[in-house]
């Protein structure tokens, strides 16, 4: 029986049947723009460098058969306006950000339906962290997907990076400890090699999103 994850509530410990489901792509922010005496529309949609993405709707929904009151009151009260990373069981090992609205309760003899909409950030986002460690000096490569991100650094003892960014070479030197380095930006499908001089643990580490 097919299930979906909100947080730590399972649909399939409330008894829920989910009915076929969609999960759609987040449509692109276009812009385009009508200049007079111009043939066509200009088009603005990566004027800011990158495609934006509008948020990614879905809308499910689930029946509840049986003895349902109490399961569906609970159910209802913990989900209803919340927002929650969500496991759906058709797309393991993602993630989805999103609020949760409980739309519509339709009770009938026996059973009840209950319509959900999740509006959710346009990236998934993969379970696990991807991580590079360089003991000592050394490269690390880091390789994104899809969605623009700036990794969080660790290190044991104070470290040297080297690393380019809009055509300049950077060198930055850490405290042991976690750090954000903006310049160390990734941005979609990109990827970056990092020199490290260090005679402590470095380790990189980020979340990679998908559409």
């Amino acid at each position: 029986m097919s299930w979906i994850a909100f947080g730590r509530i399972n649909t399939k410990n409330y008894g829920l049947i989910v009915a076929p489901y969609e999960i759609p792509m987040p449509p692109a922010k276009t812009d385009y723009v009508e200049v007079p005496g111009r043939d066509g529309s200009l088009d603005m949609t990566e004027a800011l460098g990158t495609v934006r993405y509008g948020d990614r709707v879905i809308n499910i929904t689930m029946y509840a058969v049986g003895s349902y009151r109490s399961r569906l009151f609970e159910f209802v009260n913990l989900l209803h306006g919340q927002r929650m990373y969500i496991v759906f069981d058709k797309d393991i090992g993602y993630t989805y950000n999103g609020r949760i609205d409980v739309n519509g309760i339709t009770k009938q003899d026996g059973y009840c339906e209950i319509s959900v909409t999740v509006t959710a950030e346009p990236y998934k986002l993969e379970e696990n962290d991807t991580t590079v460690t360089v003991s000592g000096s050394g490269r690390a490569y880091l390789v994104n997907g899809k969605m623009p991100v700036v990794p969080t650094v660790k290190t044991t003892e104070e470290t040297s990076l080297t690393f380019a960014s809009n055509g300049q070479n950077i060198t930055v030197t850490l405290s042991a400890g976690e750090h954000i380095i903006p310049q160390l930006y990734l941005a979609s499908n990109d990827s970056k090699r990092v020199t490290v001089a260090s005679f402590g643990t470095t380790t990189f580490s980020f979340k990679k999103g998908w559409l």
